[in-house]
């Protein structure tokens, strides 16, 4: 059954009347269904104020339960986080470090999936960061990298420059046979790339909400297996993160016994109801055709930089690809070049030397078209200039 690209694009995306839109790796629109959700919550808060109270609980379930659906998960092992930098926090302070222990991560990661783990430094904790070669971070570097006082490996689904897919299953199987903890920041991949964390062996997962599953800033999901909950501390608590939350003249320090101890104090509902939202659409639709959809897309994206004589920096294998296709253009300066995009409208980053562009599932391969067509024009008038 093929997705009726044509029906969700006008009733939830109208940012395609006016923009060629082709970055969801950065910052992506929200369909009118979420603004429309994170609206109804503002009017309550208008009109009610804390009237209906326990609906946001409601709210709150609802949208836990359909990103545990998303990543393969149980809902108790579902918490939700402001942004992927405070899951990775959420590890890497609360995890039991030991004085001469060292964790791998790689040297292609964005900065959110750094910096947590550099302050580890200061503990007498190595971090070790394997070389990308080509741009890809292959498995069996991964594995040379660890040895008996490896904790811990930290890495992207997908990296944010060049698009490259990393070898979950692999990673995570190694991992599990070696007692690793192994973390995932999952922000480039989920909403457009199948997930499922039993059968990557992946112990705790973040990702917030304003990429590829199409939810405003501020709000995302954390993930932690319920066979890793006890050992990570957490280190940010509030009257949110115990048993009898909502019994406030008895303490009680008993700690939640679900994920819902990593969320310490009030949700922010609107984006709660957005995200929700979101979820809901991209469920909806089913991960698996979009991404064949997005799938498809990239192929035209490649073949058309490749026919211009791009030079394509973005993995060709199928199993190294993603929503992300980051390509150089001979003889042009690529942050003037994507400025130059921007000014007609034609929205991607720039990446890697190059310009990175991120189709969702309700761009067309018209606007695939179109976007080369407009670049081609900026390069030769920036050659010529």
């Amino acid at each position: 059954m093929q997705i009726d690209v044509d029906a969700i694009r006008t009733a939830e995306f109208p940012v395609a009347d006016r923009l060629l839109y082709l970055n969801h790796a950065g910052v992506s629109p929200i369909p009118a269904s979420s603004a429309s959700a994170g609206v109804r919550i503002l009017h309550q808060y208008r009109d009610e104020g804390a009237f209906r109270l326990r609906k946001w609980v409601d709210l709150a379930d609802e949208a836990r339960g359909r990103f545990a659906r998303l990543i393969g998960a149980s809902s108790d092992e579902v918490a939700f986080i402001k942004n992927t930098s405070e899951g990775i926090s959420f590890i890497a302070a609360g995890f039991p470090w030991k004085e001469g222990d060292n964790l791998v991560t790689a040297n292609v990661e964005f900065p959110a999936n750094i910096y947590p783990w550099m302050r580890l430094e200061a503990r007498n904790i190595e971090v070790r960061m394997v070389q990308a070669k080509e741009g890809r971070v292959r498995k069996d570097d991964v594995i040379a990298a660890c040895d008996g006082k490896t904790r811990l490996v930290a890495l992207s689904s997908v990296e944010f420059a060049n698009g490259s897919r990393n070898d979950l299953p692999g990673i995570g199987e190694y991992c599990q046979k070696q007692g690793i903890f192994f973390f995932v920041d999952a922000i480039q991949s989920l909403g457009v790339i199948p997930m499922d964390v039993r059968a990557y062996g992946i112990d705790a997962l973040a990702a917030d909400g304003h990429k590829w599953m199409l939810s405003p800033e501020g709000i995302g999901g954390f993930f932690i297996s319920r066979d890793v909950m006890e050992m990570v501390e957490p280190v940010v608590l509030g009257w949110h993160s115990v048993r009898n939350r909502f019994d406030f003249e008895r303490y009680d320090f008993r700690l939640s016994p679900d994920a819902r101890r990593f969320e310490p104090g009030s949700f922010n509902t609107v984006g709660l109801a957005a995200f929700g939202a979101s979820l809901d659409l991209i469920l909806s639709v089913s991960v698996e055709r979009i991404w064949e959809r997005v799938r498809h897309l990239t192929e035209e994206a490649i073949e058309s930089a490749l026919r211009a004589e791009y030079e394509v920096v973005s993995p060709r294998l199928p199993e190294e690809r993603s929503g992300i296709v980051t390509f150089r253009v001979p003889g042009v300066d690529p942050q003037g070049l994507w400025k130059a995009l921007l000014s007609r409208n034609a929205v991607c980053s720039s990446r890697n030397g190059g310009i990175r562009i991120s189709p969702h599932f309700y761009n067309t391969s018209g606007e695939i078209a179109r976007f080369f067509e407009i670049l081609k024009e900026e390069a030769v008038a920036q050659k010529n200039a």
